[in-house]
């Protein structure tokens, strides 16, 4: 589903789609048949929407007024209020009166409630505590839990309800980081600002109960705790600047950085941690705390050390260098000219590769590594895109693929390195029809930023090593040539890069043949056969085509899609049975064998591959026939029967049941199956697990019967007596036998069961002849007449 574009979310059997009305209505559909295909079924009321408002795992999801909104409902909040109520009713008497159980069901709904009410985990670590210290049944609530159960109920009604806007939050990219020192102090940088404070300085003003070097807090004096109140310092110093936007801020210490990510800690930071979440509530500020090494963290290290004349010395001697970024996926091209692309082929819609926090879009919308532009929806956007080269394939085709599922209002502008034999760039080279080059840049260009890892905002990053160009796919239809598929795009070489196919890629490939009449959906199947050999000589894996759901469904689509009419075959009846039954060689093993797997096929109304294996080395004695399957008990009249079992068949795929069937001697007819099957168990060295129908190879060997011998020697003997053999197929006896049992007068039930046919398709396999087909037309000339007759005589 999102190899397709679909934004889905799935946990266990609970599927959540997002996307515009009509992509979720197709995805839903897609959804639902993929399923049903697994061979589950789908609960229609259990299917909601499409809908702006609902209700998923719990969570009410809204994207009404431009926002995207999740929050607990209404009623899970009264549940959470009624349930904390009574927590503190019953701590309220006075002593362990609390049930542990009750409190552990509370502090479970509200973590539950915490993945959308934001901070709320700041406000049940000290039940948590309480839990692990206290092991009793029943509980005596501390001074702290009870405070926090008194304002936990204001703190989910104030905050309950994530806003998301529907473009991208600003970021304020600009070189944030913090850090701490046991021994002497604190510093942090914000582009060009910075503060060192030392502790001794600290110490002299003023102290709030959440300070560090707390007497009534040990853990006050960890670094852990140093990072934290590190940062919030600077953000009670800096907030106002960073109001309103997402923060990318630096810190060194993971421990940090998880804490900040969950809002949580030991008990003892959750003072210190409200306060910081606090803060960014006032200005709106969301934290995203990024990892920086600490050998990489100079400015804020030299800072908090104390060093402030190294800080301004670094500071300088950075100004007159480019600083190498290691991060590619964060160049930027020029302001200046990225606005003159956007003045002449804008305004783009989505950048469709930005860094992990978006500081390089020039987008409102910008997609992520996370979001991955292989598998999104190009389908109506203007993109542009500034690629990672490591990735630059897979996107240029999903959006290819983007643009030929919606022509008109899908257009991309990319920016593209001159790598010659790249396959990215000999892919865009060789559709001349659908990339316009816009832009040249020689080599030894100036095109670029990037962020520096000491600080001091974007930085040049230097001048480019190779020539590079933007190329331009317009928002109205394009083609695609013939040309393209088979001499540059899906050559063998290129193809080679691609490997191993995936099924998305082969399923497009597939369409991309049948649209428009260009190859029959049978030629394209066999098309595949070559991507196989590719495969193989590369030492790859590779699936088969049957097991491939998207490449199986896009086949029979283009089958529909090119309207080819099933070619049924030709029946088998007793005379064609007859006629070869008098040409059969009986000194050849091989089609006394054959033959007797034809009568087989026939009064059993069995499939090819019942009576015969596809390869010889894919004979299954768990599957196939095996000699022990056939049995010959005797009639009351003293008439002879075989009975066969059936343990696999398209039916029965899975062993759950047996089919029996049985077909009664027929005294002196060259047709009786029963004294063929007799005559072929008759054969020595074979035990009961060996194949029931078997030939010799050139040593002399037997082996099982395989589909090409099978119809190979039968084709032979039709033409021996003169019949057709292009008009018949192995599949030939299981409709005559169908067919004449119809015309002799056969209940259908006793066919349907007798053939062992899930459906009524087996009803197409009964031919009338002519006389059968006057019986109707008969009797209703006949009725006709008899009312004719009474109503003259009534006149």
């Amino acid at each position: 589903m999102q190899a397709q574009g679909a934004s889905i979310v799935g946990y266990l059997d609970d599927f959540l789609l997002v996307g515009s009305f009509h992509e979720v209505q197709e995805f839903m559909w897609l959804l639902h048949e993929f399923v049903t295909f697994l061979g589950f079924e789908v609960n229609p009321d259990k299917c909601e929407g499409p809908s702006q408002v609902l209700e998923f795992l719990g969570v009410e999801l809204s994207t009404t007024e431009g926002v995207c909104t999740a929050r607990i409902s209404e009623d899970r909040m009264l549940v959470v209020q009624a349930k904390v109520e009574e927590v503190r009713r019953l701590g309220a008497l006075g002593g362990p009166q609390v049930p542990r159980a009750k409190l552990e069901s509370l502090l479970g709904l509200l973590a539950f409630c915490g993945q959308v009410v934001y901070g709320l985990s700041l406000y049940t670590r000290f039940a948590h505590a309480l839990l692990s210290q206290c092991k009793a049944r029943f509980l005596h609530l501390n001074d702290k839990v009870v405070q926090d159960l008194k304002v936990i109920c204001t703190v989910m009604r104030l905050y309950n309800g994530r806003r998301v806007r529907l473009d991208r939050l600003e970021v304020k990219w600009e070189w944030f980081s913090t850090d701490a020192s046991t021994g002497v102090g604190m510093g942090a940088v914000l582009d060009k600002r910075w503060f060192a404070v030392t502790w001794a300085w600290l110490r002299s003003q003023p102290q709030e109960d959440f300070f560090p070097f707390n007497p009534n807090n040990p853990k006050s004096e960890d670094i852990g705790y140093l990072e934290l109140f590190t940062l919030y310092w600077a953000l009670v110093l800096w907030g106002k600047h960073l109001e309103g936007k997402s923060v990318v801020v630096h810190i060194d210490n993971k421990c940090v950085i998880g804490q900040l990510q969950r809002w949580w800690g030991p008990s003892e930071y959750i003072p210190l941690l409200r306060q910081l979440f606090l803060v960014c509530v006032q200005h709106d500020i969301r934290l995203l705390p990024t990892y920086i090494a600490s050998k990489d963290n100079v400015y804020a290290d030299l800072l908090s050390r104390g060093q402030i004349s190294a800080f301004r010395r670094r500071c300088r001697e950075d100004r007159h260098h480019s600083v190498w970024i290691e991060d590619r996926d964060d160049w930027m091209l020029l302001p200046n000219l990225w606005r003159a692309l956007d003045v002449q082929f804008g305004p783009f819609t989505v950048d469709c590769c930005v860094s992990q926090h978006g500081a390089n879009s020039f987008c409102r919308v910008g997609w992520t590594k996370e979001d991955d532009a292989r598998v999104m929806d190009f389908r109506g956007h203007n993109c542009w895109g500034n690629l990672p080269f490591s990735g630059f394939l897979e996107i240029i085709q999903n959006f290819l693929r983007c643009k030929r599922q919606q022509q008109r209002g899908t257009a991309g502008t990319f920016l593209v390195p001159v790598w010659e034999g790249d396959p990215g760039y000999e892919l865009v080279k060789s559709l001349p029809e659908v990339f316009k080059v816009v832009r040249r840049w020689p080599a030894r260009s100036t095109l670029f930023t990037a962020p520096s890892p000491q600080g001091g905002g974007r930085t040049y990053w230097g001048d480019t090593r190779w020539a590079t160009m933007v190329v331009r796919c317009p928002p109205h239809p394009v083609e695609w040539t013939d040309s393209v598929l088979t001499g540059v795009t899906w050559s063998r070489g290129f193809l080679a890069m691609m490997l191993p196919a995936t099924d998305d890629v082969l399923a497009w490939w597939v369409v991309f043949m049948v649209t428009d009449r260009k190859v029959k959906p049978s030629t394209a199947k066999k098309y595949t056969s070559g991507v196989r050999a590719l495969h193989l000589q590369l030492g790859l894996v590779w699936v088969p085509v049957r097991e491939r759901w998207a490449v199986h469904s896009a086949l029979q689509g283009c089958g529909r899609r090119w309207d080819t009419p099933s070619k049924q075959t030709m029946p088998i009846g007793f005379e064609e049975l007859l006629q070869m039954a008098v040409v059969v060689d009986p000194n050849s093993f091989l089609e006394i064998v054959v033959f007797a797997a034809m009568l087989t096929a026939f009064f059993f109304f069995f499939r090819k591959d019942n009576v015969s294996v596809e390869k010889a080395d894919a004979w299954n004695p768990r599957g196939h026939l095996v000699r022990a399957d056939m049995s010959f008990p005797v009639l009351e009249e003293g008439a002879r029967q075989v009975d066969i079992r059936v343990r696999h068949s398209k039916t029965i795929q899975a062993g759950e049941r047996y089919h029996t069937v049985r077909a009664v001697e027929v005294p002196g007819s060259p047709i009786c199956v029963v004294r063929a099957l007799w005559r072929i168990g008759q054969l020595p060295n074979l035990g009961p697990d060996g194949p029931l129908f078997c030939t010799e190879d050139a040593k002399g060997r037997l082996k099982p019967l395989t589909h090409s011998v099978f119809v190979a020697v039968f084709r032979k003997l039709a033409a021996r007596a003169g019949l057709d053999p292009a008009a018949y197929t192995g599949h030939s006896f299981r409709r005559g036998g169908a067919t004449a049992a119809f015309r002799l007068q056969v209940q259908d039930a006793l066919i349907q069961a007798h053939g062992d046919w899930a459906s009524e398709c087996y009803k197409l396999y009964c031919d009338m002849d002519a006389a059968q087909q006057l019986i109707l037309p008969s009797a209703m000339a006949s009725g006709a007449a008899a009312a004719t007759r009474a109503f003259e005589g009534r006149a």
